[in-house]
């Protein structure tokens, strides 16, 4: 087992979308698809999954969801997603503090031998 990180996982999806425009192509036409493949688990249907393609002129920054902090109340909305539990996992993968861990035994094991058919 080995944990990806949502950086590395960015990171691969950049450096693949510059390598293979197939993929590139999959990625900006189902990017929800092409991510759940990447990391072979079926994301949630509450799950959104939004690619932006850049321009000469433009570039977009992510400003990144922030958890509340241990003791903070939540908000209705937040109360909502979490009161059904967890769910939608598979096997042993989990989710945890924005990180996934990844089953070695398909290939995902490491940053460099994620593998995905577009």
């Amino acid at each position: 087992m080995s944990d990806v990180s949502r950086g590395q996982i960015l990171d691969l999806v950049v450096k693949f979308s510059l390598e293979n425009p197939a993929y590139r192509a999959a990625l900006l036409k189902d990017p929800k698809s092409v991510l759940a493949k990447q990391l072979n688990t079926e994301l949630p249907s509450n799950i959104t999954v939004k690619v932006l393609e850049e321009t000469a002129d433009t570039i977009y920054l992510i400003a990144p969801y922030i958890a509340p902090k241990e003791g903070d109340e939540l908000s209705d909305t937040d109360l909502e997603r979490v009161a059904g539990g967890k769910g939608g996992q598979k096997g042993d993968r989990t989710e945890n503090n924005n990180r996934y861990t990844c089953n070695d035994s398909i290939g995902i094991g490491t940053a460099v031998e994620v593998h995905v058919s577009a």
